[in-house]
């Protein structure tokens, strides 16, 4: 029993972190439909089941008929993109002859997926093909966010629920080109893969409202730690839990993210100058 138990616990934990590295409307249904069905079996497991089933009448099947939609749909969705591919692979019909596709070696993403060059604000060139690699290639999800805060770019103009994170990049990259911020782009990336030391950063006395929002991300980044960014939080009134849990970026970058949008900035500022005097 205890051994099924932990079975049921593994399962709904890979779901989670599945939708965790890929949060998606797929995934989210998944982990939905899979808790659920856990849920119901272990509680027709701790009570006697006949009479359980026996309470629930048509009440049951009605579940049990949601939750089988659920796994439809994750089993289909998932699938639906292999299916897709066999359909565009698969032989093609030519009279009363079949004549196969040829086979074809596979393909790098690289050489699916092209950018034209692209100029920034000020007509610069940059190649854009490059940036898209690096950032494909070198960055992880968190650093993709931090991206689009050091950018100005709003989460929800080029996330959603449903793609992966070629899709998050490919709509970064779009934005930007359409807003003249393919040289900014390509300096915070850079900033990113090799940030500033904490040396050659402002003087705290010299950052301001005015700064960029990046130089106050690295100076948090440098010079504090999750429990002076904790006290921080507490002194201005933000509740530390509701920030992002997963690490000190995620940290950092919601609590600005919850005082610009407040108009609260300022506030941090002369915290920070305050406690450094």
């Amino acid at each position: 029993m205890f051994i099924v138990l932990i079975l049921k616990f593994a399962i709904v934990a890979a779901f989670l972190y599945m939708f965790w590295r890929r949060p998606s409307l797929t995934w989210g249904v998944g982990l939905l439909t899979v808790t659920s069905a856990v849920l119901l079996d272990t509680f027709l497991g701790t009570f006697n089941r006949d009479d359980m089933l026996a309470q629930f009448g048509f009440f049951f099947y009605v579940i049990a008929g949601l939750l089988i939609g659920g796994a439809a749909y994750w089993l289909f969705s998932l699938f639906q993109p292999l299916q897709a591919l066999v359909v565009r692979e698969g032989p093609v019909a030519t009279g009363t002859a079949v004549t196969p596709t040829p086979a074809t070696p596979p393909q790098p993403i690289s050489s699916t997926i092209q950018f034209s060059p692209g100029t920034d604000a000020t007509g610069t060139a940059f190649d854009r093909q490059m940036i898209y690699e690096e950032i494909r290639d070198r960055l992880g999800r968190e650093d993709v966010l931090d991206l689009l805060f050091d950018l100005g770019v709003q989460e929800n103009e080029v996330m959603n629920l449903q793609q992966d994170m070629q899709q998050l990049i490919i709509n970064l990259m779009e934005l930007t080109e359409q807003r003249g911020q393919t040289g900014q782009l390509a300096l915070a990336v850079e900033r990113i893969l090799t940030p500033p030391a904490p040396e050659t950063l402002p003087r705290l006395e010299k950052i301001s409202l005015e700064s960029p929002p990046t130089i106050l991300r690295h100076y948090l980044l440098a010079h504090y730690d999750l429990e002076k960014l904790q006290k921080t939080a507490v002194t201005l009134g933000v509740d530390w839990e509701q920030l992002t849990m997963t690490n000190k970026k995620s940290k950092v970058r919601d609590l600005l993210h919850y005082l610009y949008r407040r108009n609260r900035i300022d506030e941090l500022i002369d915290l920070m100058q305050a406690n450094a005097s």
